[in-house]
């Protein structure tokens, strides 16, 4: 019995396999006929001309295209205003360029008006986060081009405002932090003290226990020198504050000398 069943199998299995190849080759079949691939590769009809997708570099529109090809003078000493087109901040890498656009028009030398809007440029030449015994971050900011009517021109400039805030040899510093620190690092040993005092005004209240009274206060004194110590080392190991300037901060720069620039 056993060797029937194995023959039935066995007849099943090649009748299957049979019907397989020829399903097979009929499928070819029937591709052959409809879609002619035998057609030379010269007679295929050419894929559609599509052109992969990619990120493009937004270019800035340039606020005046007409130049004049005349030659101009801000006068040393113009104070400007500008306004940040992008955020700034201490973890910027040094050689970032950033771009500002002028906040109200202002004349130069021979009385022609530098409009509102006319793009400033600058570049961080140098900048680092917070840093410890409470330093603040820095950003090293130059602004050092102009492009008036669409022309890009040189120019020397100091920042003397930013975020109205004064700035010194156009260093942006965040807030240095060590004596702040230094006053938080003492706060838990003078928080103890307080309560050592208190805890000994209230035993020297009852009879007996008030000889005592001096040992949660003599606790808290010998806590607070300790805190106090370590402080100043504790201080050390904290940083100070960090720099986050949004898009829209407004800038002071002064021109350096006169200065000649195209347009």
């Amino acid at each position: 019995m056993k060797k029937i069943i194995t023959l039935l199998l066995i007849i099943c299995f090649f009748n299957t396999s049979a019907l397989a190849v020829s399903f097979d080759t009929s499928i070819d079949a029937n591709i052959r006929k409809d879609y002619n691939v035998e057609t030379t590769e010269e007679n295929l009809p050419k894929l559609p001309n599509v052109v992969p997708t990619a990120t493009e570099e937004i270019k800035e529109p340039p606020i005046n295209v007409k130049a004049t090809g005349k030659v101009y003078t801000l006068r040393g000493g113009t104070k400007i205003t500008l306004v940040s087109r992008r955020n700034l901040s201490d973890r910027m890498p040094k050689g970032s360029t950033i771009s500002f656009s002028c906040k109200n028009g202002f004349l130069t030398k021979e009385e022609t008006i530098i409009p509102e809007g006319t793009i400033f440029k600058g570049r961080i030449t140098d900048s680092h986060p917070p840093q410890l015994t409470g330093n603040g971050g820095l950003i090293e900011l130059m602004i050092d081009e102009i492009y008036f009517n669409g022309v890009m021109s040189k120019i020397e400039t100091k920042i003397c405002l930013a975020n109205s805030k004064r700035v010194f040899f156009s260093d942006i510093k965040g807030k240095r932090k060590y004596w702040k620190n230094f006053a938080n690092a003492t706060r838990p040993g003078r928080r103890i003290f307080s309560a050592t005092q208190s805890a000994a005004t209230a035993m020297s209240a009852i009879p007996v226990i008030n000889l005592l009274s001096f040992v949660p206060l003599l606790g808290g004194a010998v806590i607070y020198t300790v805190n106090a110590v370590s402080a100043p080392v504790i201080a050390i190991f904290t940083k100070g504050g960090s720099i986050a300037l949004p898009a829209g901060t407004e800038f002071e720069i002064k021109i350096k000398g006169d200065t000649i620039i195209k347009g």
